[in-house]
């Protein structure tokens, strides 16, 4: 992992920011307690949820919401940094809010996605499991190891016993499958990357609900279904969607564009081995210089803001349609909603505010839904991110 964080300042930071956005709640307490639509705050500060329900326990997942993650850096007292995070959920109906999580994240721990400088090409929403509880991390204290993380608390499920002697290999990426709910990670049983297994657990269960699987039957795993795929991929730090099916991944490297992978039975370090590329005509890499976003069906591509459409073998791009107009706003990468009618994105403009945007394949002018604005945390930068249309 990249940069490493330490101990120091930890409870002032956390302070800060529970007392700016509400955390502090186990978010377990209120599972099935959910959240009204209709009016409400948007951004900070305001009212919580119409109808009276407690934005701190409403669950982030309800259907038809959509939900932001804010991530930025705490200085600790000895010139150190931790992580602060804050999840919130808008009606993707009317933009009504619904409910936000933060916390502050122990030192030493790193979030998978969406906090460092890894890009938008990185999945945020494999960091986050289902019910958007939990925030999966690397906890680089003596090992690295993956570790989930309570989005309410920050308090770590499950850690290992810290008197114990026992010796677990490194986990240098960790996911969430967006239907199971476990955590994914890899196995390194050395201090190199090779041809080593990749596991499984319930965040919850903990060390004793792990299940390995071998190396030589990553292929398998890769060929299941597209979100067991996207999570083992993303295990390896590969975040390139994969068709419903499995199979096929969908890639983009600096200077070629987009790519298509197929998942081959040769493979000798990480997952990412097994991914062979496709020769498919009219991915040059100039016209088509975007990062893929997800598939909507096993030959159509959305990949940022155009959409391609590929023959059934893969050989050939059929079509490519842009699918907003052409303009020079920020745009993050699109999020495909549960039905597949529509998407949403993330866009910033001349007024330096992020706002949540509908769009629905049409090529259209997007409707917005409503601003978003930062939390009030103490801090003047954020990394903001799209997780997923729940």
């Amino acid at each position: 992992m990249g940069r490493r964080i330490v101990r120091a300042g930890l409870a002032a930071g956390a302070a800060l920011l529970l007392a700016g956005c509400g955390g502090g709640t186990d978010p377990a307490d209120a599972a099935g307690s959910g959240g009204a639509s209709g009016g409400g705050r948007n951004g900070g500060g305001e009212a919580g949820p119409a109808g009276g329900g407690d934005p701190r326990t409403a669950s982030l997942a309800q259907p038809d919401t959509l939900t932001v993650s804010f991530c930025h850096t705490l200085p600790s007292g000895d010139g150190g940094e931790v992580y602060g995070l804050t999840l919130r959920s808008f009606s993707a109906k009317d933009g009504a809010f619904v409910g936000e999580r933060s916390t502050v994240l122990p030192a030493d721990v790193e979030p998978t996605a969406g906090c460092e400088e890894d890009g938008p090409g990185h999945g945020v929403g494999t960091a986050f499991n289902k019910d958007l509880t939990l925030v999966a991390g690397i906890v680089s204290a003596s090992t690295d190891r993956a570790a989930a993380f309570e989005l309410a608390t920050g308090r770590e499920l499950t850690p290992p016993d810290p008197d114990s002697f026992a010796k677990r290999p490194k986990n240098n990426g960790a996911a969430f499958h967006p239907l199971t709910g476990r955590l994914w990670y890899d196995m390194q049983h050395h201090d190199f990357e090779s041809d080593d297994p990749v596991a499984s657990r319930d965040p919850k269960g903990g060390p004793k609900t792990e299940e390995t699987v071998p190396f030589e039957k990553l292929p398998d795993l890769l060929g299941t279904d597209g979100p067991t795929a996207t999570t083992v991929l993303a295990t390896d730090g590969i975040h390139g969607p994969a068709v419903p099916r499995g199979g096929i991944v969908a890639g983009y490297s600096m200077g070629a564009g987009v790519h298509l992978n197929r998942v081959d039975r040769d493979g000798d370090v990480g997952a990412g081995s097994f991914l062979t590329d496709i020769e498919t005509e009219g991915l040059d890499g100039t016209s088509l210089n975007c990062r893929p976003s997800f598939w909507r069906d096993a030959t159509t591509l959305v990949c940022e803001f155009k959409q391609i459409t590929f023959t059934a073998d893969y050989a050939k791009v059929v079509k490519t349609e842009d699918l907003i107009p052409e303009n020079d706003r920020t745009n993050l990468p699109p999020v495909l909603s549960p039905d597949g009618k529509s998407f949403a994105f993330l866009s910033k403009g001349e007024n330096d505010r992020w706002g949540l945007f509908r769009g629905d394949f049409s090529g259209a002018e997007p409707v917005k839904i409503t601003d978003v604005d930062p939390p009030i945390d103490g801090s003047d930068e954020h990394r903001e991110s799209l997780v997923r249309w729940n």
